[in-house]
C-alpha cells in the first residue's frame, strides 16, 4: 500500500487492512471511504484532507494521529484509542465514538455534529470553537476541559470562565 500510494495512487476506497500496522505514515490526500481499520495500529499516521467517510477504526490505536480537513462523517471509533488526536477543521458528524480513550486530544473547528460521545474518557482535551450540536456527549465532561467556543448538543455557545483563544 505504501509503494503504491507514494506512486500517486490515492483511492483505497473499501480495503480491509483491519488489524494492520500502518504507523508513522503520512497519508494526506487518502480516499478510503467504507475501509475496514478495525484493530489496526495508526500512530502518528497524518490524514490530512482525506476523505475517510464510513471507516471503520473500531478498536484502532490512532496515538498521536492527526486529522485535518478530513471527511470523517459516518466513521466507528467505538472502543478506539484516541489519545493525543488531533482533529482540525474536520468533519466528524455522525460518527460513533463509544467508550473511546480522548485523553490529551483537540477538536478545533471541528463538527461533531448528532455523533455518539457515549462513554468516552476524557482528560486534558481541547475542545476550541467545535460543534457538538445533537451529540451525545456528557456535557458537563466537556465543560471541565480546555473549551472555547464550543456549541454545546443544545445549540449553547460555551467557553470555560477565563480562557480565550490567546490561551491557545
Amino acid at each position: 500500500m505504501e509503494k503504491r500510494f507514494k506512486s500517486g495512487e490515492r483511492d483505497f476506497s473499501g480495503v480491509d487492512w483491519s488489524d494492520s500496522s500502518l504507523c508513522k505514515l503520512d497519508l494526506t490526500g487518502i480516499i478510503l471511504t467504507g475501509a475496514n481499520l478495525a484493530g489496526a495500529d495508526l500512530v502518528d499516521v497524518m490524514f490530512d484532507d482525506a476523505n475517510l467517510e464510513g471507516v471503520c477504526f473500531e478498536g484502532a490505536n490512532l496515538d498521536g494521529t492527526r486529522f485535518q480537513n478530513a471527511n470523517l462523517r459516518f466513521c466507528n471509533f467505538d472502543n478506539s484509542l484516541l489519545v493525543r488526536v488531533y482533529f482540525y477543521g474536520s468533519n466528524l458528524d455522525d460518527a460513533t465514538l463509544r467508550g473511546a480513550d480522548l485523553s490529551l486530544a483537540g477538536f478545533q473547528e471541528t463538527t461533531v455534529r448528532r455523533a455518539d460521545l457515549s462513554n468516552v474518557v476524557i482528560g486534558d482535551t481541547s475542545f476550541i470553537k467545535s460543534d457538538f450540536t445533537g451529540a451525545k456527549i456528557n456535557v458537563n465532561s466537556v465543560c471541565n476541559q480546555y473549551s472555547i467556543g464550543v456549541i454545546l448538543p443544545d445549540g449553547e455557545v460555551y467557553t470555560v470562565p477565563g480562557l480565550d483563544e490567546r490561551d491557545f
